[in-house]
């Protein structure tokens, strides 16, 4: 017998099932020679947990025991019998039993994966045969492994997306791609989609590539179904279908896998994920995001370009992993460092949200950079107002290799005096940066109009939140949750806010080479329009009071003055409306 073609597929109808009955599975092996084992049906079962049938066989042959048994990367493999003088395509191989005997596994239907129609809105189905055969105990049983193929991240890396798949059905086995990006372009000429071929369904590739390894179970008419179980069982996805070589299937004791590498070469895109089969359109094109992450500092720089599926539950752990690769390939230790995150996320429609933000860490700045890095698309991701539909994000790191931050550690004002309504207020900073000398920085204070009495001026590092957080009016609106984001509040300012007609208002803004923490109250007298003050004389040099008590003319307008440059210049020179203060 041959293998079945692409469009020559005769489905074994499961009333005419019985034990004893033989037949094969196919697989790619290693070099992607297509394996054939032989197959004997043992029972079949419904009630077992899954809300679909499940046919429990053993295979067996060299092939099988040279591999140890069912191996991880082989879900999916479809199985056939005869029927009317022709191989007829029962389903694939979804499920094993690792401490059992080896070759034993269910296979999940072919007419139960179809229900996973590609996209469009899955089918249910309540016409189930009748069992027979042994019951089947599934706690026993678990999805067939899918082998994680990883290209551009080590293990410590892909620490972030650990959480990705929590709760679904799918094993994940982490397997570190050997094969680089080009060399998978050049085999990927000569690679034949079939099924029993080893396909990458990726959810990263580029630079960084994450693709989990399975097995063809049917083409039809354009149309895919693999794996036989879910991948995450996420429903609709937008996931590139790509090849996958198969160099090796390692024995194991507990679950042989194949040890493969990912494909360049797009074959199509997967955009059903459910518990019996994923499945896709051949020729399709994923709905993928471009990610450019440049990290520039004192111990080199690397630029790492690649794409990421456009499912908004995989932007933020994503990134993450990237940013931590990154610093690991630059660093080359594990470090203490200082580092500055400028992000520029395109969204559809042409609207750019940029932001600014700094972090400082004692022990893993790569850690608690790629923390950071992630924060903007979690909250993208997780707003409850729209679908974000990013189209492409830019990230720039710069760092250096110690720790960088400022205390405030005591706000002086200049003179004693009364001030009027108006007047701009000197204050002098004492900041305390880290294993440095004590620096003083200048804040002159505009004050609103129309103010009398006590004043408390609140002066604040970026790194403490404001007394408002939480406080101020609901968001009501995506746009609403756009700004706020672009007023977040950099960790290296140092803010003045005021009490205002009970609002809470900034005064004055001044940026610093470093994160600064800690916050201080001063407290100014106001006189009122009149001259009189509330709690005592008005008048003095620093008043801005002439003769009589009356006020100057003209009133006084002066920014904040900044001793130093800010830690960057600006990174989007070529558009400042959008920028971060």
């Amino acid at each position: 017998m041959g293998f079945p073609g692409a469009h020559a597929q005769t489905t074994y109808p499961l009333d005419n099932l019985e034990p004893g009955q033989t037949g094969y599975a196919v697989t790619a092996g290693a070099g992607n020679v297509l394996e054939r084992f032989p197959i004997e049906i043992l029972a079949l079962q419904y009630d077992v947990g899954t809300g679909f049938p499940l046919v429990l066989v053993r295979a067996s042959g060299d092939f099988i025991e040279r591999s140890g048994g069912i191996a991880a990367g082989m879900s999916g493999s479809p199985v056939y019998l005869p029927l009317n003088g022709e191989d007829a395509l029962l389903g694939a191989i979804g499920f094993t039993f690792p401490n059992s005997e080896v070759g034993l596994g269910l296979v999940t239907p072919i007419e139960t994966m179809r229900r996973a129609k590609p996209g469009a809105q899955a089918e249910a189905s309540s016409d189930f045969p009748k069992p027979f055969g042994t019951s089947l105990d599934l706690a026993d049983a678990v999805p067939v492994r899918t082998p994680l193929l990883m290209a551009g991240l080590s293990e410590r890396a892909t620490r972030p997306l650990q959480d990705l798949f929590v709760g679904g059905q799918t094993s994940l086995l982490p397997v570190q791609s050997g094969g680089s990006w080009t060399e998978q372009g050049e085999q990927d000429a000569a690679y034949s989609l079939e099924p029993g071929s080893a396909v990458s369904v990726q959810l990263v590739r580029g630079d960084i590539t994450i693709g989990a390894v399975g097995t063809v179970t049917l083409i039809e008419d354009g149309k895919l179904w693999a794996f036989g179980h879910p991948l995450s069982g996420q429903g609709g996805v937008s996931l590139a279908l790509a090849p996958a070589y198969v160099s090796y299937i390692v024995p194991s004791k507990d679950v042989p896998f194949k040890l493969a590498d990912n494909g360049k070469r797009i074959l199509g895109a997967i955009t059903q994920d459910r518990p019996y089969a994923i499945s896709g359109l051949v020729g399709e094109q994923p709905d993928f995001i471009p990610v450019t992450l440049t990290l520039n500092g004192d111990a080199g720089s690397v630029t790492k370009r690649f794409e990421i599926t456009s499912d908004e539950r995989f932007y933020a752990p994503l990134l993450a992993a990237a940013s931590v690769q990154a610093f690991d390939e630059v660093l080359e230790q594990v470090s203490q460092g200082t580092a500055d995150l400028a992000w520029e996320i395109r969204l559809a429609g042409g609207e750019t949200v940029r932001l600014l933000e700094q972090i400082s860490d004692p022990a893993d700045i790569a850690a608690a950079s790629a923390g950071l890095a992630a924060q903007p698309l979690e909250i993208l991701a997780q707003n409850a107002f729209e679908e974000p539909n990013i189209e492409r994000v830019n990230l720039t790191i710069s760092y250096e290799m110690k720790e960088r931050y400022a205390d405030i550690v005591e706000v002086v004002r200049e003179g004693e005096d009364d001030v009027v309504p108006g007047e701009v207020v000197t204050a002098y900073v004492r900041l305390q940066p880290y294993r440095a000398e004590p620096e003083v920085k200048t804040l002159r204070i505009p004050l609103p109009d129309e103010l009398s009495g006590p004043l408390d001026l609140t002066l604040r590092g970026g790194l403490e939140p404001s007394e408002a957080t939480g406080d101020g009016e609901p968001l009501l609106s995506f746009d609403e949750l756009l700004e706020v984001l672009r007023q977040n509040d950099p960790s290296s300012d140092l803010i003045v806010e005021a009490y205002i007609d009970d609002e809470l208002r900034e005064l004055s803004r001044l940026s610093l080479p470093y994160p600064v923490r800690g916050s201080e109250i001063l407290t100014v007298e106001v006189a009122s329009a009149d001259g009189e003050a509330s709690g005592g004389e008005s008048g003095g040099a620093d008043s801005g009071m002439e003769g009589e008590g009356e006020p100057l003319d003209e009133e006084v307008e002066e920014p904040p003055v900044e001793d130093e440059p800010p830690l960057e210049p600006d990174p989007f020179p070529d558009e400042p409306d959008d920028d971060i203060r």
